[in-house]
Formats: C-alpha cells, sequence, structure tokens
C-alpha cells in the first residue's frame, strides 16, 4: 500500500508523523484471521465500557482465545515502587492486590522473559516506550502523558505464559495489544483520578461548610451581644450628660458607675469570647484551605508536635462548655490522661476539628440514663488509653475516647454512622446534616488511625487510635 506525498500544515504535522509511524508499524505486522478478529473485538469492548476493573478483566480473558494460556496485569505503585499483581486469567480480580517480586524491574523498556513468563511493559502511549526528551522546554509532545504520571512512565505489566506456547505470530499480537492496553489504561487511570479528586472537592465543600460557615454563626451572636452592650454605654453616656446639667447626687454617680462596670466587664467577656472562636475558625480555615488539598485531591497532613488534651481538646472544650451546661450536661474529665498526654505529631487543626464535632454531637444526642447506682446521669467524658499492636504487631498506638450518656447504639447504627450523609433515627428535628462522623473518618484515616464506636450499658464510646512513632513510644516508655 502506497502513501501519496502530503502537503501537511505545520500545524498538524505531528499528526501526519504519528499516523504514517502506525500505518508502518501495521504494515510490518500482518495478524492472521483469529489474532486480527481478536483484536477488533477487544477494541470494540474496551470502547464501549470505561471501567477500570472490567478493563483488567478484559485484558487477561484475551489469551485464553489462543489456546493454552494465561495472563497476569501488573499495575505500579507510585508510593512502593513496586509493581502489584491486581487481576489474572485464573481468579480474576484480587482483592487486595498482590506484591509479586519475581516481576522485572521499573527499568524494563522492552519485553523481558522471567520464569516462564513473558512481561510486556506498559506506556502511556503508543509508540515504542518510554518519552524521548523535550525538545524544547515547556513544550508538550503530542502523547505526553498524563502529568499525574509524567514522573514514571512506565505504567504495570502484562504477563504472558507458558513460553513455549507463545508462537511468534502470538508475539507480534500481544506487542499490539498491549500498546493499545497501556494508552487505555493511561486514560482509565486519569479519569478515576479526576473522578477522586472531584469526589474530594465535593466532600471538603461539605467539610468547610459543616466546620466553619456553621460554628461561624455564633459570631454573629456574640457581635450582636456586643452591639447591645455598646448601645447600653451610650444610653449611660446620655444619662451622665443629662445629669451633670441638672446636678448629680452621690448616690447616682456610684450607680452609674456600678452600671458602667457591669458593662465594661460583659464587653470584656464577649471579646474574650470573639478571640477564642477568632482563633478557633482562623484554625479551621487554614487547615482547610490549603492549597495542597486541591492540588493532590486529597487531605494533605501539616503535623506538628503537640500536646493533645492541652492544644486540641481543652480548647475545643473551652467552645462547648456553655452548650454543654445549658443542655443539662456533666463534663466528666479524666484524672490520669496526663500518663498518656506526651507530644505527637498531628494535624492540629484537622484534629480540633475532629474534637468540635465529637463536643458538638455530644451537645446534640446526649440524654439522661439511669446509672448503674440507681441514680440519673446525662454526661460526657472523654480519655485516653494505650493500646498494644497498633497499626501493627510490636507497636503502640493511643485510643482517645469521648463517652455520652444515651441509648445504645446497634452493631449497624455503629457501622453505619460513620458513611457520609447517614443520620440516626433519634436524630429527626435536630440541626445536623450527617457529614461530622464521615470528616472524622477520613482525617484519622490519613492519620493512619481507625475510627469506632463501643456501646456500653449507659450510653456510648466514640473513639478513635492514632499510631505512635518509634520517637513517640521510646519518650513513652521512658516517662
Amino acid at each position: 500500500m502506497n502513501v501519496p506525498d502530503l502537503r501537511v500544515a505545520p500545524a498538524l504535522q505531528p499528526f501526519a508523523d504519528a499516523l504514517s509511524q502506525s500505518m508502518r508499524l501495521y504494515r510490518e505486522t500482518r495478524l492472521d484471521l483469529l489474532h486480527d478478529t481478536l483484536l477488533k473485538a477487544f477494541v470494540d469492548i474496551i470502547h464501549n465500557d470505561h471501567s477500570l476493573e472490567r478493563f483488567f478483566q478484559v485484558c487477561v480473558t484475551v489469551p485464553l482465545f489462543l489456546g493454552d494460556m494465561q495472563a497476569e496485569f501488573y499495575l505500579f505503585n507510585q508510593k512502593t515502587k513496586h509493581f502489584l499483581r491486581v487481576c489474572d486469567s485464573r481468579a480474576g480480580l484480587i482483592e487486595p492486590p498482590q506484591l509479586d517480586d519475581t516481576v522485572p524491574g521499573t527499568d524494563i523498556g522492552a519485553t523481558v522473559d522471567r520464569n516462564n513468563r513473558r512481561f510486556y511493559p506498559l506506556f502511556p502511549r503508543t509508540g515504542t516506550g518510554r518519552q524521548e526528551p523535550r525538545t524544547k522546554q515547556g513544550e508538550q509532545e503530542l502523547y505526553d502523558p498524563d502529568p499525574y504520571f509524567a514522573s514514571h512512565s512506565l505504567l504495570g505489566l502484562y504477563a504472558v505464559s507458558p513460553l513455549d506456547n507463545i508462537s511468534k505470530e502470538d508475539h507480534h499480537f500481544f506487542q499490539i495489544l498491549t500498546r493499545w492496553i497501556g494508552n487505555k489504561l493511561n486514560n482509565r487511570l486519569i479519569a478515576n483520578r479526576h473522578l477522586e479528586h472531584l469526589k474530594f472537592l465535593n466532600s471538603l465543600g461539605r467539610d468547610i461548610g459543616h466546620n466553619i460557615i456553621v460554628p461561624n454563626m455564633h459570631l454573629k451572636y456574640l457581635l450582636r451581644q456586643m452591639e447591645k452592650q455598646l448601645d447600653g454605654l451610650r444610653q449611660l453616656e446620655e444619662k451622665a450628660r443629662a445629669m451633670a446639667e441638672n446636678g448629680i447626687s452621690l448616690q447616682d454617680v456610684i450607680k452609674n458607675i456600678d452600671y458602667c462596670r457591669h458593662q465594661r466587664e460583659a464587653l470584656e467577656q464577649s471579646h474574650r469570647e470573639l478571640l477564642k472562636h477568632h482563633t478557633q475558625i482562623s484554625l479551621y480555615l487554614e487547615s482547610l484551605f490549603r492549597e495542597q488539598h486541591f492540588k493532590k485531591g486529597h487531605l494533605v497532613l501539616k503535623p506538628t508536635r503537640c500536646f493533645v488534651e492541652r492544644d486540641i481538646i481543652l480548647p475545643q472544650l473551652d467552645l462547648y462548655k456553655k452548650k454543654l451546661e445549658r443542655q443539662g450536661i456533666t463534663i466528666e474529665r479524666p484524672v490520669n490522661m496526663y500518663q498518656q498526654d506526651f507530644p505527637l505529631m498531628v494535624d492540629v487543626g484537622l484534629l480540633s476539628q475532629v474534637y468540635a464535632n465529637l463536643f458538638s454531637n455530644a451537645v446534640k444526642y446526649t440524654r439522661e440514663v439511669i446509672d448503674h447506682r440507681g441514680k440519673p446521669r446525662k454526661a460526657m467524658a472523654y480519655g485516653a488509653e494505650m493500646v498494644d499492636n497498633f497499626p501493627v504487631p510490636g507497636h503502640q498506638g493511643i485510643k482517645f475516647n469521648v463517652f455520652t450518656t444515651g441509648p445504645p447504639l446497634s452493631e449497624e447504627e455503629r457501622t453505619a454512622i460513620f458513611r457520609e450523609g447517614h443520620r440516626l433515627a433519634n436524630s429527626y428535628g435536630i440541626e445536623g446534616s450527617g457529614h461530622g462522623l464521615d470528616f472524622i473518618r477520613r482525617v484519622i484515616e490519613v492519620h493512619g488511625g481507625r475510627v469506632g464506636c463501643e456501646p456500653t450499658p449507659e450510653g456510648n464510646n466514640f473513639y478513635f487510635i492514632l499510631p505512635m512513632s518509634q520517637m513517640e513510644e521510646q519518650q513513652e516508655y521512658e516517662q
């Protein structure tokens, strides 16, 4: 087949070169009827289905049509720098993906035979493999991978076995097939990453609404209180001016002094409340509006060494103390938490919002019960304790607890409450969105921890466990 001489506009030359290269490839690689039909069927199916999991399964099914052959699909993990087997012809999808030390290293640039398997590298574009250097700084190549994957163009491996059953025609077929697989895999990984990013941004928007906009309403209340107090001082000023014009008695002077002192003390209290809330709102804003969250598409920690009770729990409890007292809720503080309160590396802003959500729920849902002594009890308690073998055997973690009295939750409810938007049956008429516990779960998990809820005869204990670093474990041992 002769290709005519083309007159191509400069802007279209890269595309004409790519088409010419692809045409030469298909001219040089002639497929028989079986391979040609199978390739067309594969392309037709993957064009109509955009699921990543089904894509893996279709890919490992293809060799079954060529006789006694099997396939394995590996993805490259950017964090661990290892290949993980995600699917194969024997088991289908593999959950969780398995680490395989017998596969080639990341320097693979072409087909490699190892352990009776032929490994085909999967690159994000059609072509011969790795990215060529750009001719001009900042100039984008025609088939450059998405920026998420540009740091390492090898996306995975496609292994076919056994070697003795792979004919020369089969090998040419798999070369073409894996070029398709690499390109389509890249597209699906990009789509999945963007979808996850969008989901995170939606969730972050709910975090901002739940943890900043709603608490900010209390600032409006404090400002209205200050307006009333300032108005009272203005009235006092007018009264004093009138008294000065008409003569002043000692008794009137003392009354005005007392009233002035009362208004000043009220203003000072409002000012202190405003400062506390401004500090917390500023902390929340910094931790939720970090540029890295939006760039990465997930919560990015900014850990600092702090004392959890002193630096996180007590400031949040101070904000909710009056609300708890107005609901008749007793605050039961631990007598021995200082024994566990040594420095931890945590994100102070995000963990402060964890406790803010737990204390806010305590205000809404704490109920009075009859305790084991037969006396009424309506209380919230917090504390901490050491746990062994967390997150792995031989290591320690710290379990932080917030207990509230009330009817114990069922096992089904304890599991469901940490899902986005879920609210309990007893939440009817109580303001809320079902977002707080989901936010807590995500913050604790990004810290490498775990959340949960335990029922007791008198209520429910909401807890989270954070892992301790080796430095923190050593410090606890010395204490």
